[in-house]
């Protein structure tokens, strides 16, 4: 992420640009608690929770929480009060980073921002212009942006928000769109605002900032630091966000081991079935996707390619994976091979239980680690007769999260000391869940966040492992412009599938791609927002129709 690592706690997000201070809210928002999950690139890595309430001169909002590496942000105690036009009085802060105690304490009053500032043994005073209804937005406190929800109810495309982000003082943004999505939850169907902001920001840019009805807090999309905040209620098992709908759709539920996984199935319109029925194709997502579109900030990778395939003369399944959206299952217990069971039960699905495809003509298309659930599954599974894998890594899972913990600290600039720190801890900790190491020196929390079964499962996964085991032709494909998934992990899979498989395998790049598959400047995760095209390249999925057609001829 890149934060400033000094006084981090109060290098604030700040979003949202500045109306008029005389501008009240649309209406009230409910009080009452709200615990919100916390994902480092599609990783969870904590959690807060919130609770806004009424005060006897106006509104509070306070929160406790706790992100594990590599950001190590512990929030002991957050209080930001506001009047009855929510307009900012104070604002108290106690924390730790990296074990380093921070505290932030401001006071609000006629145009001033006064805060003293600290830093483990460093004291610091300050006092910053400001305006009167700024919304008060400190770095990592997410329950902050709680008021702002509030604030985005009265707002219309164009306005501008003041932002204080202590202590760097005040910003502003820019409400670009406002659009409404369905959400379905098991107890209620919710209409979510979703409102796209740019701010005069380097460090965050753009953000995206859900609200319900009652004006609360939904969820928070940062994509140039990798964050994504949601409620846990819209992120549980039960919910999910209403997505793409295709020409040919049908809602299916398939059984899986002691569950059901919910799928779409996209069958071709306006032309006759095959004698032997159409060839299909089944969409894998990685494991922490959102659902069975493949939404990665705003585009729906996989949708988009099933309606492409579909066009194409092919049956398509995609899939919420378990414990997300409609689907069954406890992910907290799942391990990648757990995954690519899922992978077979649909395959059985489309084999056995449906008349209208083809039984010896499927292939599965994996997405980033969709793409090592892909292979895991065809290992075991004959049935399946071709692997696309799109945007996949190359190198087993301890080596990737070494070079994504790496990527982090660069973009983050940490000092020499701090990277070998945290690299040292970051081993320690890939010793204790693969080899059975020492947890001395590991804290708790980090214990907590990492010792799951599908941590573990990856840091173990090695592509070479199940690519021996295949005979079936690999397709790699990868945008040359992928930042999260470098372009080298395409041809250290074709090496894998060369020296040690019995595959064949052909490497398609696609220049001027990103890891979304869209068209892109530079790749980097801070552009994906502000992308023109939203659409996953043409040449993306020409290129995989056409390897399909000759691999399952």
């Amino acid at each position: 992420m890149r934060l400033p690592l000094r006084l981090a706690l109060t290098a604030g997000l700040a979003l949202a640009a500045a109306g008029a201070a005389e501008a009240q809210p649309a209406a009230e928002p409910a009080t009452g608690a709200a615990t919100f999950n916390i994902f480092l690139r599609s990783t969870p890595i904590g959690l807060e929770q919130t609770v806004v309430s009424r005060s006897d001169d106006g509104w509070v909002i306070r929160s406790t929480g706790q992100l594990a590496a590599p950001i190590d942000h512990r929030i002991l105690v957050f209080e930001a009060a506001y009047d009855d036009a929510w307009r900012p009085r104070r604002l108290t802060i106690e924390s730790t980073r990296g074990g380093t105690p921070l505290s932030a304490r401001t006071t609000f009053a006629a145009g001033r921002a006064d805060s003293e500032l600290v830093e483990g043994t460093r004291r610091i005073n300050r006092a910053d212009p400001v305006a009167a209804d700024a919304v008060v937005l400190p770095d990592l406190v997410f329950a902050a942006y709680e008021a702002l929800a509030v604030r985005l109810a009265g707002a219309a495309a164009g306005d501008e928000i003041p932002i204080y982000v202590a202590p760097r003082g005040q910003i502003t943004a820019r409400v670009d769109s406002i659009t409404t999505q369905e959400v379905r939850t098991a107890e209620r169907t919710l209409t979510a605002a979703i409102h796209r902001l740019t701010f005069n920001d380097a460090q965050l840019r753009t953000a995206e900032v859900w609200s319900d009805e009652r004006r609360r807090l939904l969820r928070v999309s940062l994509p140039a630091l990798a964050l994504e905040i949601a409620r846990q209620d819209v992120v549980r098992v039960s919910s999910r966000v209403g997505g793409t709908h295709l020409p040919g759709d049908e809602v299916v539920r398939v059984g899986a081991s002691g569950f059901s996984l919910a799928a779409t199935v996209t069958t071709p319109v306006g032309r006759d079935a095959p004698p032997a029925g159409w060839p299909a194709v089944v969409l894998v997502p990685g494991a922490t996707s959102a659902g069975r579109d493949g939404t990665l900030s705003g585009v729906p990778i996989l949708a988009q390619l099933a309606a492409a395939l579909s066009e194409a003369g092919y049956l398509v399944v995609r899939y919420d994976p378990r414990g997300v959206g409609q689907s069954g299952g406890r992910p907290e217990s799942a391990r990648l091979r757990d995954y690519a069971e899922d992978v077979r039960d649909l395959v059985r699905y489309l084999r056995d239980r449906r008349d209208d495809t083809d039984r010896d003509r499927i292939a599965t298309v994996g997405h980033d680690e969709g793409g090592w659930i892909a292979l895991a599954a065809a290992a075991r599974e004959r049935r399946i007769g071709a692997v696309a894998l799109l945007a996949a890594p190359g190198v087993a899972g301890e080596e990737l999260v070494l070079e994504r913990q790496r990527a982090e600290l660069t973009r983050i600039a940490a000092a020499p000391a701090e990277r070998r720190e945290r690299v040292a801890l970051q081993r320690r900790l890939h010793a204790a869940l693969v080899r059975d190491g020492s947890w001395e020196g590991i804290p708790d929390d980090l214990r907590r966040q990492a010792d799951t079964p599908w941590f573990r499962s990856l840091l173990r996964y090695d592509p070479r492992d199940s690519i021996r085991r295949m005979r079936q032709p690999i397709l790699v494909l990868h945008g040359e412009l992928d930042r999260e998934v470098p372009a080298h992990h395409a041809e250290r899979l074709a090496e894998l599938v060369r020296d040690r498989g019995r595959s064949t395998v052909d490497v398609v790049p696609v220049a001027g791609v990103n890891h979304l598959l869209v068209p892109a400047v530079t790749g980097g995760v801070a552009e994906y927002d502000t992308l023109p095209d939203k659409q996953v390249a043409p040449r993306v999925a020409e290129a995989l129709i056409a390897w399909i057609g000759n691999a399952i001829p």
